[in-house]
């Protein structure tokens, strides 16, 4: 006897964990990129892939369901594959930001100041100005702060990769002789 095929809350909750750990994985090249530059080729390369790998998850659940899965429920389970892998992905960077690297947003705001300081256009522009303030004043993002805010950029922005994908996704199966 057949096995009924999963539900997408299945797949996705089965697929997600590895999604996390590739989210996790990007974030922590992009983390460590000034620390070692061929990790910002390897997260330019992830963060291009990332839309690939939730496409073939996509895939993968249309082919199961021998062409049946409407695209509501495939653009669902990519939303729920961009809502687990970060909610994986925001804890591995929020342990990365608070224990391993904790003056990291720090650094990366004093590095960008000391860019625009050498650009002659810039010197006296309102963005200097606004991000030395930032600085002085202490108001750098705590490492929980940033994690929120990734997570919500990283969910909203996979919502919308996961409508583009699920077309995609939803092609016509080729026959089989």
């Amino acid at each position: 006897m057949k096995e009924p095929n999963r539900s997408i809350y299945q797949c996705a909750a089965n697929w997600g964990i590895p999604f996390g750990l590739y989210l996790s994985c990007a974030a922590v090249a992009s983390i460590y990129a000034d620390w070692f530059a061929p990790l910002g080729f390897i997260f330019i390369l992830m963060f291009l892939g990332t839309p690939v790998l939730s496409y073939a998850f996509q895939r993968r659940k249309f082919i199961e369901d021998n062409g049946f899965t409407e695209y509501a429920g495939l653009w669902m389970l990519g939303i729920l594959l961009y809502i687990l892998g970060s909610i994986i992905s925001s804890f591995v960077v929020y342990l990365v930001l608070q224990y391993l690297r904790p003056g990291f947003l720090y650094e990366q705001a004093q590095n960008l100041i000391d860019i625009y300081q050498q650009m002659p256009e810039m010197k006296d522009s309102q963005l200097l100005e606004t991000l030395q303030t930032i600085v002085h004043n202490g108001l750098i993002p705590s490492p929980i702060e940033a994690v929120f805010n990734a997570f919500w950029f990283i969910t909203s922005g996979g919502s919308l990769v996961s409508a583009l994908t699920a077309l995609i996704a939803q092609r016509r199966l080729k026959k089989l002789r």
